[in-house]
Parts: structure tokens; C-alpha cells; sequence
């Protein structure tokens, strides 16, 4: 089983489950494995703990996952595969508003501002999305440090990102922008920076401070001319 995202993909790396039950038990183990992150971080992920959470026997969890690499793994990769939605919904609402800009309202000052302020708007709820699932922004944080330690997690981190990524990085190739990559980082970055600070309460849900960045970082990366988006169009946007 894999997630794609165009460039990306992540793969299960324990044993396959083929009948529907054996599938449920095994959701129901890596459900198990999430919420015990929650409760007590990656240290606490053990075979018996997390079969005792899940209410399987033993031999349930070493069957599906020989260790525990590949059961934190796994539970990764589920956990991407539940959450990369949100990511979606926010491509597709930005790919929308800018859809709906005829091509001279997208290369005037007007239709600029209208679609950073809609923009603006996007990203602003998917970062209070994301920020009010307490739980969800916990067990992300858990995986990012213990990938620093754990090289098999490292690798699905890396892919889970460039997932992501490549859903930022196609929006800005449809506005035609210079560098698509790099606006990827400084938007994903910027994102999963802010849900940190709200999360740890330095910045709240509802700061004047959370809408100016957002809006600068917006304004910043939208080109002050955007040519007409058409096929046989050229000239790359400059970077204001």
C-alpha cells in the first residue's frame, strides 16, 4: 500500500493484511500506536503496550510488524495518509480562487490583491485547523525528532514532506512562478512553524500577529504581475 503525490511515495513497510479483518486488526494496531504517542511520545511504543491498547493479542503486532522500526514506521505512514487532505483542500482552494481570475484580472494590481487576500484567508484556517487538533500536532512533532535518530523513519519523513511540497510546488507552477521549490519550502516551513508557536501557546489562535505573518509570507510570494495562465506563456513572474 502506498501513498502518491506525484513525485512522492510512501510505502508500508510491515506485512501486508489481505482479508478485511485482518486489514481492520491491523488499522486498529497503528491507531493504537498513535494514540500512545499521545500519551507517552515514541519511547513509550512497545509491542505489549501498544496490543494492549489496541486489544489484540500479542502475536497480533509482532505478526504484522517483525519490529518496532517498522511499526513506527507504519504508524507514520497512516498517520500521513489520514492528514494529507488537509493539504489537499488547501491546493485545491487556492488552485480554485486563482481559476476563477480571468487572465487580465491576474495580471492587474487588483487581481493580485484579491487573490492574496483569499489566500491569505486559506491558509490562515488551515493553520487554526491544524493548530486545534492538539493531539494530531503532538504525534507529528514526535515523529519529526525521532527522525532525527532513526534513519527508516527518516526516509518517510523525507517522502511525507516532498509530498506536501509537491501539492505547494504544482500552485506555483500554474502561476508560472521563478522558483516553485523554494517557495514550497518558505510556505510549508512557515506553516508548520506557526502551528508550532499556537500549539505552544507563544502565538494565539486569533493573534493579529498570526494574520500579519501569514499575509506578509502571501504577499511576498505572489508575483506583482502575474501573466495570463496560458500554455504559451513564457515570461516568468519576477519575485517582489
Amino acid at each position: 500500500m502506498t501513498l502518491d503525490s506525484g513525485k512522492s511515495e510512501l510505502v508500508y513497510q510491515g506485512r501486508r493484511a489481505q482479508r478485511a479483518d485482518s486489514r481492520q486488526r491491523r488499522k486498529a494496531i497503528l491507531e493504537a500506536t498513535l494514540r500512545l504517542i499521545v500519551k507517552e511520545g515514541i519511547r513509550g511504543i512497545r509491542h505489549r503496550a501498544v496490543a494492549r491498547e489496541a486489544s489484540v493479542p500479542l502475536a497480533a503486532t509482532t505478526y504484522y510488524f517483525k519490529d518496532l522500526n517498522d511499526l513506527i514506521s507504519d504508524s507514520f505512514t497512516y498517520f500521513v495518509e489520514q492528514n494529507i487532505e488537509h493539504t489537499r483542500q488547501l491546493q485545491a482552494d487556492s488552485v480554485a480562487v486563482a481559476g476563477q481570475l480571468t487572465p487580465e484580472q491576474m495580471a492587474s494590481g487588483a487581481g493580485r490583491r484579491q487573490l492574496t487576500q483569499q489566500l491569505t484567508r486559506f491558509v490562515l484556517s488551515h493553520i487554526r485547523n491544524q493548530a486545534s487538533n492538539r493531539d494530531n500536532r503532538l504525534v507529528e512533532l514526535a515523529f519529526r525528532h525521532e527522525a532525527l535518530r532513526n534513519e527508516q523513519l527518516t526516509r518517510a519523513m523525507r517522502m511525507a514532506n516532498q509530498a506536501n511540497e509537491s501539492l505547494i510546488i504544482e500552485f506555483f507552477e500554474m502561476l508560472q512562478f521563478s522558483d516553485p521549490q523554494a517557495a514550497a519550502q518558505i510556505v510549508h516551513g512557515t506553516i508548520l512553524n506557526l502551528e508550532y508557536q499556537v500549539l505552544n501557546g507563544a502565538i494565539d489562535m486569533e493573534s493579529p500577529l498570526l494574520e500579519r505573518t501569514v499575509t506578509l509570507m502571501v504577499r511576498t510570494l505572489i508575483p506583482s504581475r502575474i501573466e495570463p495562465l496560458t500554455t504559451s506563456t513564457t515570461t516568468q513572474p519576477e519575485l517582489t
